[in-house]
């Protein structure tokens, strides 16, 4: 199957005018707004939508997670597909077992084996390349004659999705053979009994796709990535949201798996977000790592900047649950 990544992701949100500031605080462009609704766009020309939780149209909640981190949540993502011959490839690959709808324009819409909501549609991703940050290191003057382009504080804009990360009850086998072997998704690391990170057919990225196993129970969407230009606008945006008012999961961190540079903070329109840069990019001579996430210092990151997060792991949620919830 040739899916590039992911195209769309669509929320129900509680707070829609909290959600819409929120990604316009992440540098997202707002291009349609309405009062039960918005539109944005990342850099590349994949898009994100909001909309109000009870909105009728919207695939129903597919979560079980903490309460307060259950009011609001993704309710679908859309993958990008190079052409729509592989739309329609995956639509008859999944109509064998599930219902499959069909938009007028042909993107196809039905669930995956946990009833996560997934459509597919033909890319309209722009394809960006980005200079190398110049940098000096011993013996090496990448930048001479110059500062660095970070000693100027800038706004930064996420330049496209890397991935998505699911919560998986249990057992994540019967997952990963569904999103393998019928839709091609390619395995980069297997975390045993922790989890698996998948990659698109058609996808350099470390991964675009993470199921996490969960012992409690939970079920559904975790997180979100996109991808910055380098380690100085991961850093500039995290301090950025926190200065507006929202809060880090935790970040920085320099992960030892996938190895990216990350910031994790809270997303009132659900779950978590990552900006990251650095990721591992894998071709397909890369060999499978068998990973044990119980390892000493291994699954995880190989340092934490802030003392506060030092053993707190993504999506962990570790402050007090508030009365509200």
């Amino acid at each position: 199957m040739n899916i590039v990544g992911v195209e769309s992701i669509t929320y129900g949100v509680e707070d829609l005018e909290q959600a819409i500031r929120y990604h316009q605080d992440w540098g997202l462009t707002l291009v349609a707004k309405t009062d039960a609704s918005a539109d944005f766009e990342l850099v590349d020309g994949t898009t994100l939508h909001l909309r109000r939780s009870d909105a009728p149209d919207l695939p129903p909640v597919n979560l079980n997670w903490l309460p307060h981190l259950m009011k609001s949540t993704v309710r679908e993502v859309i993958w990008g597909a190079a052409d729509q011959a592989t739309v329609d490839a995956v639509a008859a690959e999944l109509s064998k077992d599930r219902e499959v709808t069909t938009d007028a324009d042909g993107t196809i819409h039905s669930i995956d084996n946990l009833n996560n909501a997934m459509g597919f549609a033909v890319t309209k991703r722009k394809e960006l390349t980005l200079n190398l940050p110049e940098i000096n290191t011993v013996g090496n003057s990448g930048r001479p004659d110059k500062p660095a382009e970070a000693t100027i504080r800038r706004a930064v804009h996420p330049y496209r999705y890397v991935h998505v990360v699911y919560w998986v009850p249990e057992d994540t086998q019967a997952t990963v053979d569904f999103y393998i072997n019928r839709l091609g998704f390619k395995m980069t690391d297997d975390m045993t009994g922790g989890g698996a990170f998948l990659r698109c057919g058609n996808s350099i990225d470390h991964h675009n796709l993470f199921l996490q196993r969960n012992n409690d129970g939970y079920y559904g969407f975790q997180h979100v990535a996109y991808e910055v230009k380098d380690l100085d606008e991961v850093a500039m945006l995290g301090q950025h949201m926190e200065e507006n008012g929202w809060r880090t999961n935790v970040g920085p961190i320099r992960h030892n798996i996938c190895s990216s540079f990350s910031w994790y903070l809270w997303n009132p329109a659900g779950g978590a977000i990552e900006a990251l840069s650095d990721i591992d990019h894998i071709h397909d001579g890369w060999e499978v790592r068998t990973i044990d996430p119980s390892q000493e210092g291994f699954y995880g990151h190989s340092w934490t900047a802030n003392p506060a997060h030092r053993g707190v792991r993504p999506a962990q949620w570790v402050d007090p649950i508030p009365e509200d919830a």
